[in-house]
């Protein structure tokens, strides 16, 4: 019995406590009675500038521990591709010098690496400028930007990476 109690505490533990050091964060915003919730780990920079040492083509899952994740209650359009309201995961993937896309996939809860190979399911272009302040830690943000459309900013450090779609 002693046995059986000290196995379920080692593998509660191994679950609580990588919980216990996560800083988490969430961005919200209703669109047309749309819910829109992301989830993400939000890492400090110290002293890094992390997205500029992203080589091209290099993904990211866009946060720390856990993948980041958004859930939809109604469907979404992203670059033109229908998803259906449910939980994806983002990933950051750098195409160019200074250009990013944000990256769709069906799968979510990924926890650390490798990057799937499979489940990119759509991807939007993200606009990058520098920001007037800086974010020591990894900062998303929600919005509607008009009727039927959501913008969704990163920043870190003064990187500001922009991006929109379309809900329902």
């Amino acid at each position: 019995m002693k046995a059986k109690f000290a196995i379920c505490m080692a593998l509660a533990l191994c679950f609580v406590i990588p919980a216990i050091g996560q800083d988490r964060g969430t961005a919200q915003a209703t669109i047309d009675g749309k819910t829109l919730t992301i989830d993400y780990g939000r890492p400090s920079l110290k002293g890094r500038d992390m997205l500029s040492k992203m080589t091209t083509g290099y993904v990211w899952r866009l946060g720390s521990n856990t993948s980041t994740s958004i859930t939809t209650t109604g469907d979404l359009s992203v670059g033109g591709t229908m998803l259906k309201a449910g939980k994806y995961s983002l990933w950051l993937k750098k195409t160019g010098d200074n250009s990013f896309t944000l990256q769709f996939n069906s799968k979510a809860g990924i926890w650390g690496e490798p990057v799937p190979s499979d489940g990119f399911v759509a991807e939007i272009p993200l606009s990058m400028s520098q920001a007037g302040n800086s974010e020591e830690q990894l900062k998303i943000t929600l919005a509607g930007a008009s009727k039927h459309t959501a913008d969704v900013t990163i920043q870190w450090g003064t990187a500001l990476l922009r991006g929109s779609f379309k809900v329902g």
